[in-house]
């Protein structure tokens, strides 16, 4: 690359480094690895094939032509594209550090966001503006690979069991089976990101007895925000494939071991530098609980043992999901947006309440009691799931305002809203969403703010139907169908006495008045006599 290019580069993202943009922190060091790589070097090059060797012979129509480049060729979304396209508005940012600079502001009347598709929203308001792509693994895909998963975790038990404490696993392709297995299982159970899965040292995990209840977790260190070091709280069967995989890498981990005590006894190596990177490095990784077996330039001769990284990650995964029998193209960051899909799914009702109190303890434990437990938790987590519960409520209103039929006092009146025309129903949701308040009842929607009635209508579900606050839709169809069917057993029961069989009677109706609604008919609609019969 021209050199004028590359020092003014350098320069860029030392100031970047050193002093961080306005109003923002520096970056760790891994985010200026991705700057280099992901922003700076295709730029280089683009310009290198136009001939230009300086900064300041970039022009408006350069920049502008770049733009349509990454858009329109690269297909690249709003946040791949602000990635890409960053080094320019660093390029004027800090252009008094450059030798080079460029002579005019890079994005006319407007902004690096608002050139991505990003705007000013950020957060849980860019909800539904697509800056995102990580994909949700669907329920039966995380289903097949987490049984899957479970299950290789269950036959290093029965393993280790059968051999022994001293067990040492020769098999290295079943080894990295069953690291894989719990790699998987401690990312989908806790919710940490990759770098700090893979980042998990041997022995750093505990349990907690609080007023009678376990409590699990996991401690590593979280890069992205800077915190330093958190803790996840885990199942306990997560904590237990922890431990399987503490001795089952036994082998690997002394390898390692064998390594650093053959690095330090070397003198004079050939190449101190290279030799102290590696020596470091080895020591640094012998704590790490996810190991593997790498080969520089597929190199059999050079193999030598670190921890797994970020690609490596992926390709297990990979070829995990293919081995359980999913078509799904599992990758790593898929998990984390998962696990927090999952908490509002059953928190909201969508998905077993089971989820949450096997993952939480407590069902109606708050995430601010959570997190005020341990301070030591990541508290971009909760942010995480925040966003997925307003994405979530996003998605239902949005099928409230279609076309489905809905029944319930609220739900009447959602479907005669719909005539209202509305200009703008994304901008809308996203700012009405975060804002309302919805809770499952488990047989409907209660959108109440205020006493509403008090709970009674979690228990009493036909207390539900006539109410002003409740929204039912066809989600909850084949529970009313079961309401139904109940009250048909309670009127054929004969010696119940009047009284049950009023009221079995005034539910069937509002039971059949909801399905109704719904556009369905009762399933076993048996005719009742006046008898019962």
């Amino acid at each position: 690359m021209p050199k004028a290019l590359v020092d003014d580069c350098k320069a860029v993202a030392y100031a970047w480094f050193k002093r961080g943009m306005p109003r923002s922190k520096p970056p760790i060091a891994r985010g200026l690895t991705t700057f280099s790589v992901a922003s700076m070097m295709p730029f280089m090059r683009w310009l290198d094939k136009l001939g230009i060797f300086r900064f300041s012979d970039v022009r408006p129509i350069h920049i502008s032509n770049y733009v349509h480049h990454c858009k329109n060729e690269l297909k690249l979304r709003p946040l791949p594209l602000y990635g890409r396209l960053r080094v320019i508005d660093f390029l004027w940012v800090f252009a008094v550090d450059t030798m080079f600079p460029l002579k005019n502001y890079p994005w006319g009347n407007s902004t690096l966001w608002r050139i991505c598709g990003i705007g000013k929203i950020k957060g849980m308001d860019a909800t539904n503006k697509n800056v995102g792509r990580t994909d949700i693994i669907p329920p039966d895909e995380l289903s097949k690979i987490f049984n899957h998963s479970e299950s290789i975790v269950l036959a290093m038990k029965s393993e280790v069991a059968v051999n022994g404490i001293g067990y040492h696993p020769s098999n290295d392709q079943v080894s990295a089976i069953c690291r894989d297995a719990v790699l998987f299982m401690v990312s989908i159970t806790s919710g940490m990101r990759n770098d700090e899965a893979i980042g998990i040292e041997v022995g750093a995990w505990r349990r907690e007895l609080k007023d009678g209840v376990l409590f699990c977790w996991v401690s590593t260190i979280e890069h992205k925000t800077g915190k330093g070091r958190v803790e996840y709280l885990v199942p306990e069967l997560t904590l237990d494939a922890l431990e399987l995989l503490g001795k089952y890498s036994v082998t690997i981990r002394k390898e390692l071991e064998q390594e650093i005590r053959y690095l330090s006894r070397i003198a004079n190596p050939d190449n101190p530098a290279e030799h102290l990177l590696r020596l470091e490095k080895a020591r640094t990784d012998s704590k790490k609980l996810f190991l593997e077996r790498h080969a520089p330039c597929g190199r059999i001769e050079n193999q030598y043992v670190q921890a797994l990284s970020g690609s490596a990650s992926n390709a297990a995964f990979d070829s995990l999901a293919k081995a359980a029998g999913s078509d799904w193209r599992l990758r790593t960051h898929q998990c984390r947006r998962t696990y927090a899909r999952t908490f509002v799914e059953s928190r909201m009702g969508r998905t077993s309440l089971i989820y949450l109190k096997w993952q939480f303890k407590h069902s109606s434990m708050s995430m601010t009691q959570l997190y005020a437990s341990n301070p030591q938790q990541d508290l971009t987590l909760f942010d995480e799931i925040f966003q997925q519960m307003t994405e979530f409520k996003i998605d239902l209103i949005e099928s409230w305002l279609d076309d489905q039929p809905l029944a319930g006092g609220a739900g009447e009146k959602i479907v005669e809203m719909r005539a209202i025309p509305i200009k703008d129903r994304s901008s809308l949701l996203a700012q009405t969403a975060p804002h309302a308040n919805i809770r499952a009842t488990g047989h409907g929607w209660c959108i109440a703010t205020e006493r509403g009635c008090g709970g009674a209508g979690l228990y009493e579900a036909t207390r539900c139907p006539g109410c002003k606050n409740s929204v039912i839709d066809e989600f909850f169809a084949a529970t009313w169908q079961d309401i139904y069917g109940q009250q048909q057993e309670l009127i054929k029961i004969v010696d119940a006495g009047p009284a049950v069989k009023q009221r079995a009677e005034r539910d069937l109706q509002i039971a059949f008045d909801v399905i109704t609604s719904l556009g369905l008919s009762p399933i076993n609609d048996d005719k009742v006599d006046e008898n019962g019969d």
